[in-house]
């Protein structure tokens, strides 16, 4: 069954039971059925602000700009479902929680086209959250330590790779996530004092349930190497999202390698995911 796009009907026309039948009892099946939106027209945010005029919307920043608030929502009524999505993948809509008549538990970035936000409204013309992808960022620094104190040492502000050391491991477990995240991208932070010849990789590593247990470099998920001295915030954006399942745990692995004079300090991560609410 497919629905039939109505006619103009002419006054007076007289209507056959076929045409009832195709475009009234058909059309009606189909909506029991299936939940069929118009495709969505473009709304331009000016001064913290749209007005709807259907269910499904793509919004874009005032004067293309790379970022813009969106403060009010206007057009919403009780019980009205509301389906909005970013018009650019280069302009970020962000919707302001609490700043206008959206309730929606923190702010939502609408940076991608393929993200997309629902919304219901109430007797007061506020809208709420049903659902988005909403984009999360987590800082960890709950490092393992496979040599504590010979090798990477934990201290009170980080983890500590003193002088001579060649390839020394420690991990970063995520135990953060929920089934269903997807792991988007992170950054690896620190400071490296290099006076000989210092280097320090990052990767995120999947462990795949299995006998024996088997681990699986995530693609994109490593870092460009850091060869020189001072502060490091270096990310790695993974060639497509990684989506978290049971039987599999993630973590993020570095290794490192002073000289002499060299140290490497690594004082955590920040993971962002998406994760559907």
């Amino acid at each position: 069954m497919a629905w039939t796009d109505p006619v103009a009907w002419v006054a007076y026309q007289k209507l056959q039971a076929a045409d009832l039948n195709t475009y009234v009892n058909d059309n009606l099946d189909f909506l029991k059925q299936n939940v069929l939106l118009e495709a969505s027209t473009e709304l331009t945010i000016a001064s913290g602000a749209v007005t709807i005029s259907q269910t499904y919307h793509d919004i874009d920043t005032e004067g293309d700009a790379s970022s813009d608030d969106l403060d009010t929502i206007s057009g919403a009524t009780e019980g009205r479902i509301l389906i909005l999505r970013a018009n650019h993948t280069d302009r970020t809509v962000v919707l302001k929680n609490g700043t206008g008549n959206l309730n929606i538990g923190g702010d939502i970035y609408l940076d991608d086209i393929n993200k997309r936000v629902i919304l219901i409204g109430d007797s007061s013309g506020n809208l709420h959250l049903l659902y988005t992808d909403r984009q999360l960022v987590f800082c960890v620094n709950a490092f393992q330590y496979p040599a504590a104190g010979t090798d990477w040492t934990p201290t009170i502000t980080d983890a500590q790779l003193g002088a001579s050391k060649t390839a020394k491991k420690c991990w970063l477990p995520l135990n953060f996530l929920k089934v269903g995240d997807q792991i988007v991208s992170y950054y690896i932070v620190g400071d490296a004092t290099e006076a000989t010849a210092l280097t320090l990789d990052c990767k995120l590593v999947r462990i795949n349930y299995a006998d024996p247990l088997t681990t699986t470099d995530i693609s994109g998920g490593a870092i460009t190497q850091i060869t020189i001295d001072g502060n490091f915030r270096s990310q790695a954006i993974l060639t497509s999202p990684e989506v978290v399942a049971i039987q599999k745990q993630y973590l993020l692995e570095i290794n490192g390698t002073t000289g002499a004079s060299d140290q490497i300090d690594v004082i955590g991560a920040e993971i962002t995911i998406r994760r559907l609410t």
